[in-house]
């Protein structure tokens, strides 16, 4: 077998998984000698990015400016992480679930504290652009969800994930349920453990994808040490990734000149003075 059809038949395997169970694991996306570098990379970030957006008078969460306008993107603090974000298999995956052409709508900070003995922590939700409780209505895809994949999250596990560390909670099959733990007339209660969930788990340096509509829940961790991780949000380019003003944060340009060529169109709609073209 040629390293071309083992390559096709991972990324079959992952999407398949994606369209029955709406989630998978793919492991080690991030060599394990990089990880701890990237990891303490990530977390100096961290620190460094929130103290940048209050001294600014912004907010880190939304990555906006005082005034509500789009601030950095929180890849200007992590760019040794973008090399990984058009890693073979994510992207086969990505680019087969959603289209040919696609691009990354939000990057976010998602470290969880240790010391968290809350074993019945619970928020469950789904996620952008299929989040009914995004306060500008940025993300309300009506209800009932369209049997299409408008989305996938992808959580970079930078610290090894599971129950002992935080594990994000998904409940496989969801994404095609026509409910929703925050759809207002589905009587589910968002904040209690819901049958059939399950924590997801890998090994530092992997990335979990989940089909945007799937039920899941951020965990406690009950570990000594941060659960280090960051969220990137992959859409085809037919979704609108600024209806709302939802995360739009700029990249910088001497940043985004930085990137390597494969990953340069999956944020050329974030950058000054770049024409989006889809070619």
């Amino acid at each position: 077998m040629t390293a071309a059809d083992a390559l096709t038949k991972q990324i079959e395997k992952y999407v398949s998984q994606l369209r029955e169970v709406g989630w998978c694991v793919v492991e080690r996306v991030i060599p394990e000698n990089e990880v701890d570098a990237i990891r303490q990379h990530v977390e100096a970030a961290h620190l460094e990015a929130t103290a940048d957006y209050e001294a600014a008078g912004g907010a880190l969460g939304r990555q906006t400016d005082k005034d509500g306008g789009p601030g950095k993107n929180v890849i200007a603090y992590i760019q040794p992480l973008a090399p990984y974000l058009a890693e073979k298999r994510v992207l086969g995956v990505v680019r087969t679930m959603l289209d040919p052409h696609v691009r990354i709508a939000q990057t976010e900070f998602k470290t969880r504290p240790p010391n968290d003995d809350n074993k019945m922590y619970r928020s469950y939700h789904s996620d952008w652009p299929h989040d009914l409780s995004d306060r500008d209505r940025a993300g309300a895809v009506r209800q009932p969800f369209p049997n299409v994949t408008m989305g996938l999250t992808t959580i970079w596990l930078l610290s090894p994930f599971g129950p002992d560390s935080g594990g994000t909670w998904v409940v496989p099959g969801s994404h095609r349920d026509p409910r929703n733990p925050r759809g207002p007339e589905d009587g589910i209660d968002e904040f209690k453990p819901i049958p059939g969930e399950m924590q997801a788990s890998g090994p530092a340096g992997s990335v979990v994808i989940i089909d945007s509509r799937i039920w899941h829940s951020n965990a406690a961790n009950p570990s000594d040490k941060p659960r280090v991780a960051i969220v990137v949000r992959y859409v085809p380019w037919w979704v609108s990734v600024e209806f709302g003003g939802r995360n739009n944060a700029i990249v910088p340009r001497q940043v985004y000149d930085a990137f390597p060529e494969d990953v340069k169109p999956l944020y050329r709609h974030r950058v000054d003075g770049v024409t989006n073209s889809i070619s």
